[in-house]
């Protein structure tokens, strides 16, 4: 017998569809036995700050994984036949944030936001002063550096 991470109780006070529910996280789609009590508790509170109270939806944005997203409901007219429009309703994505930056975190660091304790990678680096050019192994896409290469490249074929 396992303890629901959500609710509490017992597992056997739980029918099968509500032990998934419960222990299921929309974030990052991963079982709570993946998750840390802490990353669990993260992962939870990002996904009730972001919806704010909202319907929440599964979406999947580009070649990302799925996630969720809340239910903006915009006002459009109805057609003389009576249907509504389906561009009428929209999804936003809820994100998990940086406690530092306040950017909004990847899959990676919202993996492993537990141990890197809410930071995104840049923030945990230089908290940790890894700031070195060797051990920097993701390359930053809004440098100019960066930029100025990619460009060269292109130019070059």
């Amino acid at each position: 017998m396992s303890k629901c991470k959500t609710c509490l109780k017992d597992s056997s006070k739980h029918n099968k569809k509500l032990w998934i529910e419960h222990n299921w996280c929309p974030l990052c789609q991963k079982n709570s036995k993946d998750h840390s009590d802490k990353l669990w508790q993260m992962h939870q509170q990002a996904v009730v700050k972001g919806a704010n109270g909202k319907k929440i939806r599964p979406i999947t944005v580009g070649f990302a994984r799925s996630s969720v997203g809340w239910v903006k409901e915009w006002n459009m007219p109805v057609s003389t036949s009576g249907q509504g429009s389906p561009y009428r309703i929209e999804i936003i994505p809820i994100y998990q944030y940086c406690t530092q930056c306040s950017l909004a975190m990847g899959d990676i660091e919202v993996d492993n936001a537990d141990v890197l304790d809410g930071l995104c990678l840049k923030c945990f680096a230089e908290y940790t002063e890894q700031t070195d050019s060797l051990n920097d192994k993701i390359p930053n896409y809004r440098s100019y550096e960066y930029c100025k290469k990619i460009r060269q490249r292109m130019e070059m074929r």
